[in-house]
């Protein structure tokens, strides 16, 4: 065996070992540490890979950042059936009202929807996305309770049905918005809700003309 050989197999066997040690380290970064994993992926714009890390950190740790995280990713990539499923688990979260009233007070002020607003919205329109419509709104009028504050889950749904001239959906709302009990409502709340069935008439008539 010639010089030549002898150095060409020591540098494949080099290799071979960086190699075999870059997959036992990437293995063992997935295993035992997927909230690095997330931050890795998510650098460098693998969004889905970054979701399944963060949810899987989730399970493992508790932590409601990271299902918080995982639900934030999927809304910034729309995938609509990772938002429902990542943001249902964040809302069941003992954590989530804590969580929102943190993020909250941290808004810029230009912001004018409150953070636990904003991911009721984005869980609902996801599930109309799905095409679970009558589910989506039954869930937002679960979400608002017995208020209906601005840019509200209901509102969002509205949104997404008036783009689509669906008409059935948008009475659907319509129909409950009218059975709330509009005199326990705050003025505020009451005004808003004033101002969605303005609009949801105006855009009726439109969509029937």
């Amino acid at each position: 065996m010639n010089i030549d050989k002898v150095i060409l197999r020591v540098i494949l066997n080099t290799l071979a070992a960086i190699a075999a040690l870059f997959v036992f380290l990437f293995s063992t970064l997935i295993i035992f540490f997927p909230s690095t994993m997330m931050s890795f992926t998510y650098d460098i714009g693998m969004d889905a890979a970054s979701i399944s890390y963060a949810k899987r950190e989730y399970k493992r740790t508790d932590d409601i950042y990271y299902i918080a995280r995982a639900t934030e990713t999927a809304i910034g990539i729309g995938d609509d059936g990772k938002i429902f499923s990542c943001g249902k688990a964040f809302i069941a979260d003992d954590e989530f009202a804590a969580y929102c009233a943190d993020m909250n007070k941290n808004k810029p002020e230009e912001a004018t929807i409150g953070y636990e607003q904003y991911i009721y919205g984005q869980v609902c329109v996801s599930e109309y996305a799905l095409g679970k419509k009558a589910s989506a709104v039954n869930r937002a009028f679960g979400y608002i309770g017995d208020d209906f504050p601005k840019q509200n889950a209901v509102a969002a749904v509205l949104v997404s049905a008036l783009l689509k001239n669906d008409t059935v959906t948008v009475e659907l709302i319509k129909g409950k918005m009218e059975e709330m009990q509009v005199a326990n409502l705050s003025e505020v709340d009451k005004a808003y809700h004033a101002e969605i069935l303005t609009l949801i008439e105006k855009e009726m008539d439109k969509l029937t003309d």
